[in-house]
């Protein structure tokens, strides 16, 4: 004879009252009563264990960060000035085609670029940006694989103020090499039109929650202002050097020093560590980036010299404030689906709960165990909206551009800012052609 099979619900409903049958009691009629009241209190204990349990499966849950223990150690020799060494630690990384291999590439290309690694660097950065501009490098997979189950598996190509300093390294990189159009390019890339998005409590409807905008990056206008202008375009070079003057007044110094006679030595100075990416939110949906340039402080002026004599002028040349730009909305990259699953995994679980609370109060298992896959569910739901915070550890606060006219022959050249300065390096001065040069002060 054939078994009749029961529903799950019956099982378990089933299962549970037998555990309540002995109970010790004066009589019968006693027993029952003792039963139902045991068997309230104890399902509506197991309610509360399991929505603790649910709850602390959401909440102490961190996002992750996937930075791997390799990373961390090239990070931290980075962080100590042993660039050399970090690019080596990176260098396994550079070539694995997953979804840090944009990231590991920055993160090379800035270490390499520190130890004077000039033509790996170039490589690094070069890689990066044919991936960081492609439509096709996340697919429908990687991105339903986002929505449903974490963010961190599309493949990392940045927010848009670090992929604007990637395009400034690789333009950076080409000023140095004596490459004008090819640093050109990648100067223009640089100034891709950003997100303006409209006020939070603004009501507009869908579709226009942000208008296209020109980009305000004062970094890579003056850099494609220096290009025009060795490449023989003065007008255009003169109009890029007036948008980075409207965009930050101060370098106006730095751009009339670009007009001196003499000047025939550009020095870029990575000064500062830009800004770190951490979870926020009751389920680390949210994703900020600290500090804000408040916490830390006005950005320090910068002096160089050359052969012991200082070079005038350069005080407030630095181009850019990172920790500002992470924290202007048109530089972040809004995603909204990750608090909405936060949203509706808390209804879920809320709903459940009192699901489970009724069931258990009218010794109904089925409503119980109903309760219990939608509260189960919504904490999946609320655990999956952990925002991606993986970010570039390398990136300056600041770059400085010193327009200094040096001597023929060899020179040796000093820089300093806010407490950091750079070893003596020497350089050799031949002809009027423009020489570019870079420091990475810590």
């Amino acid at each position: 004879m054939k078994r009749k099979r029961r529903s799950i619900a019956a099982f378990w409903t089933n299962a549970l009252s037998r555990l309540y049958i002995r109970v010790d009691g004066p009589g019968v009629e006693n027993c029952d009563v003792m039963i139902n009241e045991k068997k309230t209190v104890w399902s509506r204990r197991h309610t509360q264990c399991v929505m603790l349990i649910l709850l602390a499966c959401t909440l102490f849950l961190p996002a992750c960060s996937e930075t791997s223990a390799r990373v961390r150690d090239a990070v931290t020799l980075y962080y100590t000035g042993q660039y050399g060494p970090a690019a080596e630690e990176l260098a396994p990384l550079i070539h694995k085609p997953n979804k840090n291999y944009v990231l590991n590439n920055c993160r090379y290309g800035s270490c390499a670029l520190a130890a004077g690694q000039l033509e790996n660097a170039e490589q690094a950065f070069l890689r990066a940006y044919r991936v960081m501009d492609s439509v096709n490098a996340n697919t429908g997979s990687r991105v339903l694989g986002a929505v449903v189950v974490y963010e961190g598996v599309k493949v990392w190509k940045g927010q848009p103020f670090e992929r604007a300093m990637a395009h400034y390294y690789l333009g950076l990189i080409f000023l140095i090499k004596g490459d004008y159009e090819n640093a050109r390019a990648a100067f223009a890339n640089s100034l891709f039109r950003l997100r303006k998005y409209a006020n939070a409590n603004a009501k507009v409807p869908p579709g226009q929650q942000y208008a296209r905008v020109d980009s305000n990056f004062a970094l890579g206008y003056f850099g494609l202002g220096v290009c025009y202008m060795k490449l023989g375009h003065p007008k255009l070079a003169a109009a890029n050097f007036e948008r980075a003057e409207q965009l930050d007044p101060y370098l106006s110094t730095v751009v009339k020093k670009m007009y001196e006679p003499g000047i025939n030595a550009l020095i870029f100075v990575d000064w500062g560590f830009g800004p770190r990416r951490r979870p926020a939110g009751w389920y680390g949906e949210q994703s900020i980036f600290t500090p804000t340039p408040w916490q830390a402080g006005p950005i320090p002026p910068v002096y160089a010299w050359d052969n012991n004599h200082p070079i005038s002028g350069i005080a407030n040349s630095n181009m850019v404030d990172t920790l500002a730009l992470a924290q202007d909305k048109r530089w972040l990259t809004m995603d909204t689906i990750r608090e909405a699953k936060a949203v509706i995994g808390t209804g879920m679980m809320v709903g459940g709960a009192a699901a489970m609370d009724n069931g258990a109060y009218n010794n109904n298992g089925t409503e119980s165990l109903i309760g219990l896959g939608v509260a189960g569910v919504g904490a999946l739901l609320a655990a999956s909206s952990q925002a991606d915070t993986r970010y570039w550890e390398m990136l300056p606060r600041t770059v400085y551009v010193i327009p200094a006219k040096l001597p023929q022959g060899n020179s040796t050249v000093q820089v300093s800012a806010g407490g950091a300065g750079s070893p003596p390096f020497t350089v050799n001065m031949t002809g009027d052609t423009l020489r570019t040069f870079y420091v990475r002060l810590r």
